[in-house]
């Protein structure tokens, strides 16, 4: 009878024993799939910022050749780019399908790492501050500097359109205007202003890189140790 009964504890043991093991699997299964998604999802968002943030620096080089007109010559060709570069805004736009899968699913605690959820949360707070910055200089460009250009009646003339028929003008004719403007103070002051802004957007937005950067190889080594 004892060892019957031993036979039968044993039995649901290894039966409890064999579903936990099961279970686990299954959990850890699941959570290689959200990594290897998340992982494709950082990545895709690395490219995207890095794209962004490469343009906001030619555009900053470029404006800064604006504001260094008085002081130096500067190719026509170089003036013109930068001039219809100040109408130009990137705006970050980041895809999370997967964060809120993993959020509304409540499978976020599948995710063992402690490291990576604490740099999942981080890189959400960062992302959360990018579009404020962005905001300040879209409406710079919107109520200070088309205002000014279509005050002067020149805006369509040198922003990007101006290969339409219509207001196609010679680029020398183009570079006249530019010269004109360029001897505006206030045109000056806003080519200031919108390189400043640009400038605060690149500073805030490095973090944003620097945490996909660790979180992609936090990824890439979290589901190689699990793989093992």
């Amino acid at each position: 009878m004892i060892v019957e009964l031993l036979v039968i504890v044993i039995g649901i043991y290894l039966a409890f024993a064999l579903e936990e093991y099961g279970q686990r699997r299954n959990e850890r299964e699941l959570e290689v799939k959200y990594l290897k998604e998340l992982l494709a999802e950082a990545k895709a968002n690395q490219a995207e910022l890095k794209a962004d943030q490469d343009t906001r620096r030619e555009q900053l080089k470029l404006f800064g050749y604006l504001l260094e007109t008085p002081n130096r010559q500067v190719g026509n060709d170089t003036l013109r780019s930068a001039v219809r570069e100040l109408l130009v805004n990137r705006l970050f736009s980041p895809t999370d399908a997967v964060y809120q899968d993993l959020v509304s699913s409540g499978n976020l605690r599948l995710i063992q790492s402690d490291s990576i959820r604490k740099l999942i949360i981080s890189y959400k707070q960062r992302l959360a501050r990018a579009p404020i910055t962005e905001a300040i200089e879209q409406r710079l460009i919107e109520d200070k500097l088309e205002p000014y250009l279509l005050n002067k009646q020149v805006l369509s003339l040198i922003e990007p359109l101006n290969e339409i028929d219509q207001v196609n003008i010679s680029e020398q004719q183009v570079d006249r205007i530019i010269r004109i403007l360029l001897n505006d103070r206030e045109f000056i002051d806003l080519v200031y202003l919108r390189y400043s802004r640009l400038d605060d957007v690149i500073y805030f937005e490095n973090p944003l890189q620097w945490a996909l950067r660790d979180l992609i190889k936090l990824i890439e080594a979290e589901v190689k140790r699990l793989k093992q």
